[in-house]
């Protein structure tokens, strides 16, 4: 089948209808999504100065976004059966609660002793408990945008209002990596010489503004946590599971059941082979743009600048994954070229990144500014492309089971993204080479792999047979009132 400019119009069929109520739902799972990953991002950007002020290490940050990939681990059963049994509105109110029990916890002390993370005793640290409860929410956060899009837009604006709340969960990444720094000030050192005997025998390096970083840490937590609140309210008073009547016909259908779901994923061999492909991608990325202050901190990158890296990567991809979407929802059967050629810059861009920051290419800073942020907003961009090629190719397995098991896939591979920050090694620039290896992956993927558009040739078909069908009638009606004409002649 042909697509062209026109398919929105075409595949909204005579008895499909859609509601004004659709914007706010895209709003209020925008900002949902939005605050849970910039609430997420707390510990990366401000990596250097939290450090000092909890008397942490590496490892230490390392540890606590190890502790929302474990939730989301624990999580994802539980969370795909929500999304699907009990619906949207019980998944986004439990959503939203533990939105705002998570970052309260974070908020409860500032004692050093119950906020510094003991992995033989984490239950009982605030930080741990509410970051473990964090990663549960990860689930609802990448499972639940295109059973939203699904359910409440037709199909011309699928993609778009996918894209939207997919990036969204970016943006907050973004934005919380400029953010943190500039509430929570880097830390200031200072040289004392010890003397012994009037004659100085050593010198040592302290921080004079250990307090001051640690008060303006709780602050930004007490923000977040206020924020939390307004959405809980904001969930409470509206967020209905579904409309009353369904956008398109491949919406209003009934799904499978679990386990017929699952014998049909590893029954398809490229369906399951693009769940693992876009985990993979997925898992190093969002790992990797959380961690930027460490990885690029040996090139003389400082927080600050680590942060604008991180936050230019973000809303430039968010931006362009808008107008990438909005594209793709007009000319539906296209993904495949357009994850090509995007996959084609990104392997270009990533390896300009990996060489510049190994010492294989001579550095200078507006080098790895542009390829950092090239490379990563349009990896950011593609992801929207990705999820709606899964749901295309796995219909009608239900939503929540098919992005739970992407979700999944993701927080594998982001944990082992996190262990190889184990490695007792001080610096980690050779991590740049792992953004390059993913995107390889993701362009070899997409060149092998036959893609089907299932969901929308359903609507299509749809959509031609009730033209059909008024066409039919039109025809009988001309044809009666010609028979009429003729008669009173």
């Amino acid at each position: 089948m042909e697509t062209n400019v026109d398919e929105e119009n075409q595949l909204l069929g005579a008895s499909s209808r859609i509601y004004r109520a659709r914007w706010w739902i895209l709003l209020l799972s925008f900002l949902h999504f939005l605050q849970q990953c910039f609430s997420i991002n707390t510990w990366g950007p401000i990596a250097q100065s939290v450090k000092r002020a909890f008397d942490w290490e590496d490892t230490t940050i390392v540890f606590i976004l190890n502790m929302c990939r474990a939730g989301s681990m624990v999580y994802i059963c539980i969370g795909s059966y929500v999304l699907d049994k009990a619906g949207l509105r019980v998944a986004m109110l439990m959503y939203s609660a533990t939105a705002l029990f998570s970052n309260g916890l974070r908020s409860l002390s500032k004692d050093k002793s119950i906020a510094l993370v003991s992995i033989c005793f984490f239950f009982k640290r605030l930080i741990t408990i509410g970051e473990f409860l964090k990663g549960c929410n990860g689930v609802i956060t990448f499972a639940a945008p295109p059973i939203i899009a699904d359910r409440w837009f037709p199909p011309g604006e699928r993609i778009t209002a996918l894209a939207i709340m997919i990036l969204a969960a970016y943006v907050g990444d973004g934005v919380s990596s400029i953010i943190g720094p500039k509430v929570v000030e880097k830390p200031i050192f200072t040289h004392d010489s010890i003397l012994h005997n009037s004659t100085v025998t050593a010198n040592s390096t302290r921080v004079i503004n250990g307090e001051e970083m640690l008060d303006e840490v709780m602050t930004y937590l007490y923000v977040q946590c206020g924020v939390s609140a307004v959405l809980f309210i904001m969930t409470v008073a509206y967020f209905p599971d579904k409309p009353s009547s369904a956008p398109s016909t491949s919406s209003g259908m009934s799904r499978l059941n679990y386990l017929e779901s699952f014998r049909k994923l590893v029954r398809n061999k490229h369906l399951l082979l693009v769940v693992v492909v876009l985990g993979v991608i997925m898992g190093i990325y969002t790992s990797f743009i959380q961690v930027t202050d460490i990885i690029y901190d040996p090139l003389g990158v400082s927080q600050l600048s680590a942060g604008w890296i991180a936050f230019y990567t973000i809303i430039t991809g968010s931006v362009l994954g808008f107008f990438i979407a909005r594209f793709s929802d007009k000319f539906m059967k296209r993904l495949k070229s357009v994850l090509l050629a995007m996959f084609v810059l990104i392997i270009a861009t990533s390896l300009w990144t990996a060489l510049l920051a190994n010492g294989l290419l001579p550095y200078s800073k507006w080098q790895l500014y542009v390829s950092a942020i090239v490379s990563g907003a349009v990896m950011n961009a593609s992801f929207p492309l990705w999820y709606e090629v899964i749901c295309e190719m796995s219909f009608p397995i239900p939503g929540g089971i098919i992005n739970g098991m992407a979700n999944f896939v993701v927080v594998v591979f982001a944990n082992i993204f996190f262990g190889l920050m184990y490695m007792p090694v001080s610096d980690y620039r050779w991590l740049t080479w792992t953004m390059f290896a993913s995107s390889l992956l993701g362009f070899m993927t997409l060149l092998l792999l036959p893609l089907t558009y299932i969901r929308t040739d359903i609507d299509k078909e749809a959509k031609d047979e009730d033209d059909s069908r008024s066409n039919e009638a039109d025809n009988i009606m001309m044809e009666t009132c010609t028979q009429e004409n003729v008669g009173k002649d």
